[in-house]
């Protein structure tokens, strides 16, 4: 009974350890950024043609949960309707 209990246990220990994910590299952090860019920029003009102005981008990053995985911020372009970062600015 004592060898299944810790087999079992190494068996969780071990696949637990495997299943961590390994630290994003900066071309991921990047990659994830933009397609959070995509979503913002979407919903921001989703906004639009619903309300016929632009809400402001900080309440659609909080809304959405799409921030930059890097710690920067988004601005956006009334004119072009362009969604960027202040770190990977836009691709």
């Amino acid at each position: 009974m004592k060898r299944i209990a810790l087999a079992l246990i190494l068996t969780v220990a071990l696949g637990t350890a495997a299943c961590t994910p390994a630290t994003p590299s900066a071309d991921d952090l990047k990659e994830q950024c933009y397609a959070n860019e995509a979503l913002v920029g979407a919903e921001m003009k989703l906004f639009y043609a619903d309300a016929g102005m632009y809400p402001p981008i900080a309440t659609v990053v909080e809304k959405t949960g799409r921030a930059c995985p890097s710690s920067g911020t988004y601005g956006f372009d009334e004119t072009s309707g362009i969604v960027s970062c202040s770190i990977h600015g836009h691709p």
